[in-house]
């Protein structure tokens, strides 16, 4: 019999994040193709393997880039498409690399202490430099800093990976998360979208510092959770047969001694939680409960309420809200935050209706899978065989 899972009802958790797409994402998708298409090695040859030039189109880079940043011109569209593609090819080479010179990067980083300096000396991310080296002209000396912090996490996750895989170690659940979203490498993403869209984020206190840098990492937890369910579980069979053990389905059946539908139902759990502790850090952040009011009903256009596994708890009532309109100069105050974290939301809503729009996963049955949730895994290519 076929090995088959439910995927959770991702899609429910985004009800209250409005999908928005680029307006310029055919012209930049085309272009932002055609680039990676052109891009030769030193030698001469295609930068891209064949299995990469093939999934190019079919992947939807593109719309990922426009569903995450909507709101930006052409030219930076373009640039983000260049920049996810690269990142995701990156990251198949990564997974498939079984030693340190098979990494991509090209030579030591230890001693850098720039970002796109390190970015250079990587097989993919140095044909970036160019664009990359102009958008950061503008870059304070406190981004520059987060954004090279940002690499380095980046770098030191791959280089990690690559040992796991040597050792042929199963990483616990616990280490493998942080592992898993600096090799995502979204950080580098949002670093650069906030960039590019100019944010300027105002003095914050310690406190609501906290919220926001909490706001960004559930953020980026969640993305790439959801990624993981869907991308580990479609690859768990092959993952099995290669010895490939960073993977989520895997971490969660052997330390947590669960079966593939349970661990799918855990993660799945796990992501429902830190959608519940966004949407209340994000309220917490911009509309401070009123001391004064024992009202437990709802006001803020963030909350909604979410159908998951009848298992699962619901979400609990709080406090009713200070409406934006009543906060006065406070707003005013908040300078770009309310448009970063409305990226956050992008990024987030973007990812997972992509999910089911890229034929990396799914092939062509994504719709399928979106409208009943049941995924039938393909038979594992088993070298073993005969």
């Amino acid at each position: 019999m076929t090995p088959s899972y439910q995927l959770p009802d991702l899609l429910s958790l985004c009800q209250a994040f409005e999908l928005h797409t680029n307006d310029f994402c055919r012209p930049a998708t085309v272009t932002s193709e055609s680039w990676l298409l052109s891009l030769k090695t030193a030698e001469s040859n295609d930068l891209l393997t064949s299995v990469e030039r093939d999934c190019l189109r079919s992947a939807k880079f593109g719309l990922l880039a426009a569903l995450c940043v909507p709101g930006c011109g052409q030219p930076q569209l373009t640039f983000f498409a260049n920049f996810i593609s690269i990142l995701s090819i990156a990251d198949g080479r990564i997974k498939a690399a079984q030693s340190e010179d098979r990494s991509g990067w090209l030579s030591d980083i230890k001693d850098t202490n720039d970002g796109v300096i390190i970015l250079g000396k990587h097989e993919l991310f140095q044909y970036l430099l160019p664009e990359l080296e102009r958008l950061i002209e503008k870059a304070t000396a406190a981004w520059t800093a987060r954004f090279t912090h940002s690499v380095h996490s980046y770098h030191s996750s791959q280089l990690q990976l690559i040992s796991g895989h040597i050792h042929d170690a199963i990483p616990d659940f616990e280490s493998y998360l942080p592992l898993r979203s600096d090799l995502s490498g979204l950080r580098l993403l949002l670093d650069l979208i906030e960039l590019a869209e100019n944010f300027t984020l105002p003095p914050m206190d310690e406190v609501v510092l906290q919220k926001f840098t909490r706001l960004k990492h559930l953020a980026i937890d969640i993305i790439y959770l959801m990624s993981s369910i869907v991308q580990d579980v479609v690859a768990f069979n092959n993952d099995q047969v290669q010895g490939n053990h960073y993977n989520l389905i895997t971490v969660l059946m052997t330390h947590k001694n669960l079966s593939l539908q349970g661990a799918v139902n855990l993660a799945g759990s796990t992501i429902k939680e830190m959608f519940d502790s966004f949407i209340e850090t994000e309220k917490s952040l911009f509309s401070p409960p009123r001391p004064s009011q024992t009202n437990k009903s709802r006001t803020s256009t963030f909350y909604y309420p979410l159908s998951w596994f009848t298992s699962l708890r619901s979400t609990a009532p709080s406090e009713s809200l200070v409406p934006i309109s009543e906060q006065g100069d406070d707003l005013a105050r908040l300078g770009d935050l309310p448009s970063y974290v409305q990226t956050l939301k992008d990024c987030i809503v973007g990812t997972i209706n992509w999910a089911y729009e890229t034929e990396l996963y799914f092939g062509k049955k994504g719709e399928e899978i979106r409208t009943f949730g049941w995924v039938f895994l393909n038979p594992a290519a088993d070298s073993q065989e005969a």
